[in-house]
Order: structure tokens, then C-alpha cells, then sequence
């Protein structure tokens, strides 16, 4: 990946090997200290393994980074 990943609220990630999109919803700090502060972020996923309104899941922004660049997630930003 030759520029910066950017995360934004209203991204969407696609999981193809489950059928799983996923809708970036908020970032949140973790431990909530702002000395150390620990991103992660609400996704709410639909698709095969979803129930009817969907599920929420927290992924650590680095988590999160490392699926996309690895390509395990594929990343689409909303602007």
C-alpha cells in the first residue's frame, strides 16, 4: 500500500472469504487515557453470518490496519 491507510467513520470493509461487509461506525479509545490512548473501532457487519439487524464488533485500529493491509479485509473509504 503506497499511501497512508486513513480511517474515517462510514468506511465499509469487505470480507470476502465469509460474505461479511462491514460499516465503520465510531472510534472510541479503549483505556480511555489520554497519556496512552488505545484506538478501536465499532464496526456493525451484515451478511451471511449477520443476524437480522446485524452485528456490532470492536476492532483495535492497529488490529483493524494490519487485516486491511495483509488483504484480508478490503477497504473502501466513504469520501
Amino acid at each position: 500500500m503506497d499511501e497512508e491507510l486513513v480511517l474515517i467513520a462510514g468506511d465499509i470493509l469487505v470480507h470476502y472469504e465469509i460474505n461479511e461487509i462491514g460499516l465503520l461506525m465510531n472510534r472510541f479509545d479503549v483505556l480511555q487515557e489520554p497519556d496512552w490512548p488505545m484506538w478501536a473501532w465499532d464496526i456493525l457487519w451484515v451478511g451471511s453470518e449477520a443476524q437480522d439487524a446485524g452485528r456490532r464488533q470492536a476492532y483495535t485500529e492497529e488490529g483493524l490496519m494490519r487485516l486491511i493491509i495483509t488483504g484480508v479485509f478490503i477497504h473502501h473509504t466513504s469520501i
